[in-house]
């Protein structure tokens, strides 16, 4: 390995470059510092999404490659980024403050549409980069771009809702908390490791008797053949359940979105429709309260920062109505009526009301309600092949929010082209460009709570923490879920859990929250990479040495400032030494290292004049 340069070993180099550069192209010579970029602009898209707080100014987004091999794009490039259309005007322009030689990032411009566009219509635009106009005569790169400038109504055909897009608070939060909490928390059984799996599908696993749980074989053993799962109800009583405690652990678990359950596969729903379309739910048996209004209205007035979202099970196991629509795969959904798995008799699917259709007289005026009456920012759908009028849901649910200046976002559960993925009990090896969330519990392998789980099995609060920051690494959220017990508590163990990292979390909180993946690579073997447009971070997972040299070649340019971010010495600059190889090296103490824990994160500010 080539020693570390000095900066004056360093800057000697360059203007060695320089004069080489100036001699072989009279463009190059045009940097403060020689060394203009190459850049290209590709994948430019007029977005369904507007600014945050704007009054609906669109963004167009698109990615800026340097493709030389050695320049930089700094500041003194004095980069701007801007569009050129008959159908809209400039308001929000562009622009990157570092771009290392062969890399790329994201950029996005703000447009609102000419008077007399109308919203919706398909138009055509110039993207523009200019830079270098600081030192001497600019150079320009564009792309060419169609689209739809505005926002349009969308229509109830999957082709329309294919341009709809996540907003990007979304993108934003980073990391959120999903809640299994129902009937399945009374019996909370799923048996151990290695053949546990899910306690919320008790239900279904008892109808199935050489399942590897054997909950079959444990409720004859347990209940006797006689109680059926709704006699659960009864025991379903959330009596300890404080809403303003719940959202009050999840700020201080840092996370920034919630996803409870409002109704599972069981059917059974948390929240408060009409009876004309069921009586199944905790409005009328078992606790009778609307529990997802007391949790949404807790997180509105304590804390409005937490967005709020509500999962939806498309079908029901046992429904008579959903018989019609019976579907084998996602572990199969019958229909009803149910019976009794021991006696073979038919029971009663408590709560049911005769409709007419399970589709249009059941799931979608409760998918409605969560949208229109609790206001519901994600509608996070579970199983996508089945039955589903997802295109008449979304289409009007989208065009409704929109008018009400809100942007709102559904998973790939619903049965169309979705705005996100959600990779189960897993997560990506690498970068997905396309947005995503892995969803898993605290639990070994269950989303609601299993009394026999051992709290040694348990997500630590280091566990969380690295899941965290290796799946905002590769452009993906984090969903993470709890099950309550059912009185309304929150088991011990996962509190612990979520608020050991809660505290990690937020004191690093900004290489966290709001940051984009390094499009070079997420990082390897212990090292991870998010980043600003103007800071990059860099998080070691594993506890360092005194002396750390970072895999790969970060933009990191001579005057930049490294500090350690989080821990009781945040702030703290380190000494840092940038390699002929490309590679930059950083001191770290014995007591900056003690300072933290888990990871080890460190800022690299782009404080260079270059």
């Amino acid at each position: 390995m080539k020693s570390p340069l000095s900066l004056t070993a360093f800057l000697w180099s360059t203007r060695a470059i320089n004069k080489a550069t100036i001699n072989n192209n009279d463009v190059q010579s045009r940097s403060d510092h020689g060394f203009p970029p190459r850049l290209r602009i590709h994948g430019g898209t007029l977005t369904s999404k507007w600014f945050e707080g704007s009054d609906f100014v669109q963004i167009i987004e698109m990615i800026i490659a340097n493709d030389h091999p050695s320049n930089f794009l700094t500041l003194a490039d004095t980069l701007n980024v801007t569009a050129d259309s008959d159908s809209f005007d400039l308001v929000t322009p562009g622009t990157l403050t570092r771009l290392a030689p062969q890399q790329q990032a994201v950029v996005q411009i703000g447009v609102k549409n000419k008077k007399g566009v109308a919203p919706g219509t398909m138009c055509s635009a110039t993207i523009t980069a200019i830079w270098g106009a600081k030192y001497g005569e600019f150079q320009t790169t564009t792309q060419d771009i169609t689209g739809m400038c505005g926002f349009g109504d969308y229509s109830a055909t999957s082709t329309s809702l294919e341009h709809h897009w996540n907003p990007d608070w979304f993108n934003e939060v980073k990391y959120g908390i999903f809640i299994h909490w129902g009937i399945y928390s009374v019996p909370a059984f799923g048996n151990t490791t290695p053949v546990e799996d899910y306690a919320e599908w008790y239900w279904k696993r008892q109808h199935e008797p050489d399942y590897r749980t054997e909950t079959y074989q444990y409720h004859l053993r347990t209940y006797g053949q006689d109680l059926v799962y709704d006699d659960f109800i009864a025991n379903f009583t959330a009596v300890e359940f404080d809403a303003k405690e719940w959202v009050d652990l999840v700020a201080d678990a840092g996370a920034r979105y919630i996803v409870p359950v409002t109704k599972h596969h069981d059917g059974y729903a948390l929240f408060n429709f009409s009876e004309s379309v069921s009586r199944r739910s905790s409005i009328h048996y078992g606790p009778k309260r609307d529990l997802i209004g007391e949790l949404f209205d807790a997180a509105k007035k304590y804390h409005p920062e937490i967005r709020r979202g509500t999962y939806f099970s498309l079908p029901e196991w046992y429904n008579p109505l959903y018989k019609h629509y019976a579907y084998t795969p996602g572990g199969g959904f019958p229909g009803g009526p149910p019976i009794n798995p021991y006696t073979g008799k038919e029971v009663e699917y408590t709560g049911y009301v005769e409709n007419g259709d399970f589709i249009q007289d059941i799931q979608l005026p409760q998918q409605n309600v969560l949208a229109y009456e609790y206001d519901t920012e994600i509608m996070w759908c579970d199983i996508a092949g089945s039955a589903n009028n997802a295109t008449i849901f979304a289409s009007a649910w989208i065009n409704w929010a929109r008018d009400r200046g809100r942007q709102v976002t559904f998973n790939n559960r619903c049965g169309i082209a979705a705005d996100f993925d959600t990779p189960e009990y897993s997560t990506n090896d690498d970068i997905v460009v396309r947005k995503w969330e892995s969803n898993r519990g605290m639990d070994p392998f269950s989303f609601g709570y299993n009394y026999m789980t051992p709290d040694e099995e348990y997500l630590t609060g280091e566990d969380i923490v690295k899941s965290l920051i290796d799946i905002v690494s590769k452009n993906g959220n984090f969903l993470l879920d709890i099950g309550p017990k059912a009185d309304g508590t929150i088991p011990e163990i996962m509190a612990k859990g979520l608020l050991d990292a809660g505290k990690w979390i937020m004191a690093h909180g900004e290489s966290i929250y709001s940051t984009r993946y390094w499009a070079t690579t997420p990082g390897k073997g212990s090292y991870r990479y998010t980043t600003k447009d103007n800071a990059f971070y860099i998080h070691v997972l594993s506890k360092p040495s005194n002396t750390i040299m970072f895999p790969d070649k970060v933009p990191y340019l001579p005057g930049d400032k490294i500090t350690i971010l989080g821990g009781s010495m945040s702030g703290t600059e380190v000494p840092a030494m940038w390699g002929d190889n490309g590679l930059v090296t950083i001191e770290v103490s014995d007591e900056l290292i003690a300072s933290d824990k888990y990871i080890w994160t460190f800022k690299l500010d782009y404080t260079s004049t270059w």
